[in-house]
């Protein structure tokens, strides 16, 4: 009888996100390859330097995440001895204001710097740890780091039963403002970590933190036992600050509401209330991977303003029965994007969240500059599930002046979205008890709707206007033909819409579209 000899399973290992070797080929594109490297908590607020050693500033702590998880990257396992980074590339990583100089001298200090990781798990417990050792090595005029990690580290790294992603881009590509706030961020990624963000779901975590905690959490400079509040308070505002680049949380903090103090003389800090609101996850890291453009999803904009049509998609797919989106097809997504980015734009209030949100009016113009549209747009959703605010007043007369708008920013004529616009609204101010559209009464008794579209190839009209139309869900209740055409192609549908079904089909061809007529 042979005997079955079962190999030892090997530690379940988190991987990384995004790529740091990718980054290398673009450095400018850091905030959209987004590299995430997963920690244990032992590496997160469980780290502290031992005494006699050099601080560490925030370039030391960045240089040193940045070359652990570029090694994490490679080699996942950790059972390499050595390993290597472009100093080139390394400076790029660190941000545009960095020089060589400046981390070939954190580099030589990383070499005398020994930490302590303490842990619940005694096994998981080491002092006097060297970060890091590392050499040179020049080929070419091509300065290359060579560098190993102790034991210990790789240890910690090779086996997480808890982990929290590193967001690289909050530590790097623009370093932080104190050398005190890597360690305060890592600290609230861990707090993060008591939960996931889910649709429709309370998604805050209230972490409150006494002011000896912090300044133990980050290893802020006491003296006879003692510490600075007003510079302690001073460097958490800062900190908050640069966590506006985190994007697995929002961090709300307003010194004057959210320090707790006693009363009485002296009005010493009780604690901090920091409140941790959990953003949906990219949406790259969502089901079906990476964002790709979708036929008949979306819509042409200004530049500055377009969304990846994939990003309505991946809304569609993330938001289920838990959501006030459950039901929404994709592109009321991007309708209810558009209106807030009309209301933004005119200036026009929709809603009291104009001036409360954070995705809303100038902040959401100050975060498509700053993040792009896509991203803005992605997190203006997950606000709105959180508290549906604009979803509350969605309507006809809404959703078409907003796409009027859109068509206006792209010198558009779409004279018939305008047709369309212009009876919503009129209709609405009248407070007809029916809205009154173009379509209205031949798409409720008609047999036959023939859509002609401009010229196209046959691969073009398949993926544009076959596979989105047969893959649509229509809810109405009447049955009629819909024949599209477009040059030498041609295809009939049995399609069953709601009149809201319906515009959105119509306009989402207005660009191409050369007529409609119903039989």
């Amino acid at each position: 009888m042979n005997e079955v000899i079962r190999r030892p399973s090997f530690p379940f290992t988190p991987s990384t996100r995004g790529s740091l070797t990718d980054l290398a080929k673009k450095p400018s594109a850091f905030a959209d390859i987004a590299p995430e490297s997963p920690r244990p908590p032992e590496m997160l607020s469980r780290v502290t330097v031992c005494e006699g050693v050099p601080d560490m500033t925030s370039l030391d702590q960045a240089t040193h995440e940045i070359m652990l998880s570029q090694a994490f990257e490679t080699d996942p396992s950790m059972m390499q001895e050595v390993y290597s980074i472009s100093l080139k590339a390394l400076v790029r990583y660190l941000g545009r204001d960095v020089r060589k100089e400046d981390v070939s001298r954190s580099i030589k200090k990383l070499r005398q710097i020994t930490v302590n990781f303490s842990s619940e798990d005694e096994r998981r417990r080491y002092e006097d740890v060297r970060l890091i050792d590392m050499w040179r090595v020049i080929e070419d005029d091509d300065l290359t780091i060579d560098y190993s990690f102790p034991l210990p580290i790789r240890q910690l790294m090779r086996r997480m039963p808890r982990y929290a992603h590193l967001e690289l881009a909050v530590l790097g590509d623009g370093l932080m403002s104190t050398k005190w706030g890597p360690a305060l961020y890592k600290h609230l990624l861990l707090a993060s970590k008591a939960k996931e963000w889910q649709p429709g779901w309370d998604n805050d975590i209230l972490v409150q933190m006494t002011a000896n905690e912090i300044v133990d959490a980050v290893g802020y400079p006491r003296i006879d036992g003692k510490f600075n509040s007003t510079k302690l308070v001073e460097f958490v505002t800062r900190t908050i600050a640069d966590l506006s680049k985190v994007w697995r949380f929002q961090t709300i903090f307003d010194a004057d509401q959210d320090i707790i103090r006693e009363t009485g003389r002296g009005r010493r800090i009780r604690y901090f209330n920091f409140r941790l609101r959990l953003n949906p996850p990219r949406p790259q890291w969502t089901r079906g991977g990476m964002i790709s453009e979708k036929p008949g999803i979306g819509a042409k904009d200004a530049p500055e303003f377009q969304v990846a049509s994939g990003v309505w998609e991946k809304a569609y797919q993330l938001y289920d029965k838990r959501s006030s989106f459950f039901g929404w097809h994709a592109n009321a997504f991007r309708d209810l994007w558009l209106a807030a980015l009309h209301e933004a734009l005119s200036g026009e209030q929709l809603t009291e969240g104009y001036t409360t949100r954070h995705y809303r009016g100038t902040g959401l113009l100050d975060a498509i500059h700053q993040k792009g549209a896509s991203t803005t747009a992605w997190l203006f959703l997950g606000e709105e599930d959180r508290a549906p605010d604009l979803i509350t007043i969605k309507s006809r007369e809404l959703r078409l002046s907003a796409n009027a708008a859109r068509a206006d920013r792209i010198g558009s004529k779409a004279k018939r979205l305008r047709k369309f616009r212009d009876k919503a609204v009129r209709a609405a101010k009248e407070k007809a008890a029916q809205p009154v559209i173009d379509v209205d009464s031949p798409f409720l008794t008609c047999r036959k709707a023939v859509l002609t579209l401009g010229e196209m190839t046959a691969s073009r009209f398949e993926a544009e206007v076959e596979t989105p139309v047969y893959g649509r869900k229509w809810t109405g209740s009447r049955q009629f033909l819909l024949a599209i055409t477009a040059g030498s192609n041609s295809a009939t549908f049995r399609v069953h819409p709601t009149v809201d079904e319906w515009e959105q089909l119509v306009l989402g061809y207005d660009n191409i579209s050369e007529g409609l007529s119903y039989e």
